[in-house]
């Protein structure tokens, strides 16, 4: 997967984005596993990790990232705070979210949210 600076801020990575699903918004996230596999290490053995992100308000998240044991594929998934994040953002179907690097190196992990509007006779991308 290639790393691509998004366009909201300069110096920003895209680690990957999601239109969220219902089950996405109801239930868990199902989360990708290249970037699973690629962005966070899980202890041997261990089939879930918490990690923090940070939204565009500076907020602090506490995601649970879960794997299930499954024929070698981990399907994972987000869990704790997932739900909180959805509720407190008024996140619904067709959103898109977006993890990514951000910091002097890199060293931060963030999340943005968006809503697919129609203005003016065409579909744009607006934070949230």
């Amino acid at each position: 997967m290639h790393m691509q600076s998004s366009e909201s801020e300069p110096g920003m990575k895209e680690l990957c984005s999601k239109i969220l699903t219902a089950t996405d918004v109801g239930v868990r996230f199902s989360f990708p596993t290249a970037t699973m596999r690629e962005h966070f290490k899980l202890l041997e053995g261990s089939q879930s990790l918490d990690f923090q992100v940070m939204d565009k308000y500076s907020k602090v998240w506490t995601f649970r990232l879960y794997t299930r044991k499954n024929d070698g594929h981990p399907k994972p998934v987000l869990t704790k705070g997932w739900l909180d994040f959805v509720k407190r953002m008024g996140l619904k179907v067709g959103d898109k979210v977006i993890f990514v690097l951000h910091g002097n190196h890199n060293d931060h992990l963030g999340i943005l949210v968006k809503r697919n509007i129609k203005l003016l006779g065409s579909e744009h991308w607006a934070d949230l």
